[in-house]
């Protein structure tokens, strides 16, 4: 059994946040270990290492060029839920507050305080500016934001994360406390609320840009507005500042001279000149191959290593490779939408195909090692995975295509049949899939043409088609409401309504290259992907067992061994139901110039002080 105690619980030393009496003396810390700022470059999870990175002095120098295998989405935060728009924003907007390694929450924008972890003080750091003409930023920007936006009952901006907002399917209240505090008051106590992807990292709007476009809804407009499109509203909130974008080519931002944290009392020496780079650029190059010959030249600084490729890369001298655990996991999604396949509904059929594919095979041939079998949606290292609970597939005697052939004519419907060694479906002709995958990595493609074999073992053909990430989140991930009326719910772009009315804008019936964040630190934030009006179900997945309550009695809970149980039976149902296969875990694999400095440790989440990183001289 590999369940342990939570993390974050109200006894853990792990989780670490000032209550309101102590609020002053956290900010007086300056140049104490654990401090941390964010990382606009690589997320959450992070790259970076000591060993073997030079210590030269810390100065501006250079520009910093991240080899990126796609482009951004677009600038617009409130309605992107991709990694590679969120890096882009992250350059001119620091965001709420950090998480370093040690799981300490250090104020950035926001304070986090409270003295029952039921109501949270939020404090807007002073010396915060808008660009003209917004203003300072203070606690209105923010409840009128998440009052208007974040919290609009008919999410008329299309907020991804709305959910993160509820509690029992009702808004959480915000009341603006004075002119630079807030409080967010939760029904119940909530130990582990700094830690959830409510605040943490989240962007603002001033108010004085966003009220234009509240009162009549004006979604197309926000879309419109170049001062959103080119973050001209940054002002001095973040390291550096918008210069260009040239779709699909390259983003640049240029070191902002007026940093808010080159005034900052409360942080290290390192934060105080940072960034430590004139530029930051983003320069997209599709093709692997080209990426990695830019990363050996020196043309870029930075890229991500295919697990094929670490031994070469760690063999040159030039080059400095970090590895990490991450969170994100790797799966076949499955489309259970009107305009996927519809067997894709039946638990049976699902359950029947996780005997097709060897996940062992894809991590040990194809990734060479570097990632870890996935068998629900937590990693095995998480505190809430249990053995007892969870059921495996892909492995040992879980892989076996002659299972998987007998069980999926049972489960199929009747008019589904084999004809030889084909599985034909209600027109007599074989049964037919379309793949879609993201372009630019070659394990994803090893991946997928893996995966169209293993499925021919069981009769069925695959058709593989692959297009750029961006397209892929726009044409296929994101939905629309497509019946009569008003929709009877809108969860944002990635769940528009019921799977037999709100479907994407190009037909597929399955999907990898997409990684799902399963929060390992509050997993109750992974809810949006299973619940039928999740904000994050763009498949359509409808679960039998009411993981709904189970999410609820963990997100309310204060008895941690009730949130154990609750948590560890909702992940041992999703890995019986098979809403999509779980397939692996792959770890964070980075090559960096070999004059990059100022890592820390290759801990799970190290990338909060990316903007402290420098060149040596």
């Amino acid at each position: 059994m590999r369940a342990r105690s939570p993390i974050g619980d109200s006894g853990s030393e792990r989780l670490k946040f000032p209550r309101r009496r102590d609020f002053l003396r956290l900010l007086g810390l300056a140049g104490t270990a654990g401090m941390a700022g964010c990382n606009f470059g690589g997320g959450q999870s992070g790259t970076g290492s000591t060993g073997g990175a030079p210590s030269g002095t810390r100065a501006v120098r250079g520009e910093w060029v991240e080899g990126a295998a796609t482009d951004a989405e677009s600038l617009l935060w409130i309605q992107v839920a991709d990694a590679a728009s969120a890096a882009r924003v992250g350059t001119a907007l620091d965001g709420a507050y950090a998480v370093t390694t040690d799981e300490e929450v250090f104020p950035l924008w926001l304070a986090l305080a409270t003295d029952d972890e039921r109501v949270y003080e939020c404090r807007v750091r002073d010396g915060l500016r808008w660009s003209d003409p917004y203003g300072e930023m203070t606690a209105e920007d923010w409840v009128y934001m998440i009052q208007n936006v974040f919290q609009a009952p008919d999410n008329w901006a299309g907020y991804t994360d709305q959910g993160s907002w509820q509690r029992n399917g009702e808004f959480i209240p915000v009341v603006k406390t004075g002119r630079r505090t807030f409080e967010i008051r939760l029904p119940d106590p909530d130990p582990a609320f700094p830690m959830r992807p409510i605040l943490w990292g989240s962007f603002c709007l001033p108010k004085g840009l966003l009220e234009r476009y509240v009162s009549d809804k004006d979604v197309e407009g926000l879309k419109r507005d170049r001062e959103i499109q080119t973050l001209a509203y940054s002002g001095n909130l973040g390291p550096y500042t918008f210069e260009r974008w040239n779709r699909e080519s390259e983003f640049v931002a240029t070191r902002n001279p007026d940093y808010y944290m080159h005034e900052a009392a409360d942080v290290p020496e390192t934060w105080r000149d940072a960034p430590y780079f004139q530029r930051y650029v983003f320069k997209v190059i599709p093709e692997e191959s080209i990426r990695l010959s830019a990363l050996q030249t020196t043309e870029i600084t930075s890229t991500s290593i295919p697990p094929a490729k670490v031994t070469q890369y760690e063999s040159l001298p030039s080059v400095q490779v970090q590895q990490a655990p991450q969170p994100f996991n790797l799966l076949l999604i499955y489309n259970q939408r009107a305009n996927g396949w519809r067997p894709f509904r039946r638990r049976a059929v699902r359950r029947a195909l996780s005997y097709v594919v060897n996940k062992e095979a894809i991590v040990d041939s194809i990734l060479r090692g570097h990632a870890q079998v996935a068998h629900t949606f937590q990693p095995q290292w998480s505190d809430w995975y249990d053995d007892s609970q969870v059921e495996e597939t892909g492995v040992g005697e879980q892989y076996d295509p002659q299972t998987a052939r007998s069980r999926l004519a049972d489960a199929l419907p009747d008019r589904f049949g084999y004809d030889g060694g084909d599985l034909v479906g209600p027109t007599g002709q074989q049964v037919s899939l379309t793949l879609v995958y993201p372009v630019g990595t070659e394990t994803t493609k090893t991946t997928v043409e893996y995966v169209a074999q293993a499925y021919g073992k069981v009769g069925i053909d695959v058709a593989l088609e692959g297009v750029q990430f961006n397209t892929l989140l726009r044409k296929y991930a994101q939905n629309s409401y497509r019946g009569s009326g008003s929709p009877p719910w809108q969860t944002g772009p990635f769940n528009a309504g019921p799977r037999n009315a709100a479907t994407s804008q190009e037909p597929w019936d399955m999907l990898y290259g997409i990684a799902f964040n399963t929060y390992p630190r509050t997993p109750t934030a992974t809810r949006g992907f299973w619940e039928r009006r999740g904000d994050t179900n763009f498949f359509g997945y409808y679960p039998e067992a009411d993981l709904a309550s189970l999410f609820d009695t963990a997100g309310t809970t204060t008895d941690d061994a009730v949130r154990q149980e609750a948590l560890t039976e909702a992940f041992g149902v999703l890995s019986r139901d098979q809403p999509c296969n779980f397939v692996n875990f792959e770890e964070s694999i980075t090559g960096y110039q070999d004059e990059i400095a100022g890592f820390g440790p290759t801990d799970f989440g190290y990338g909060w002080d990316a903007t402290t990183w420098y060149a040596a001289g």
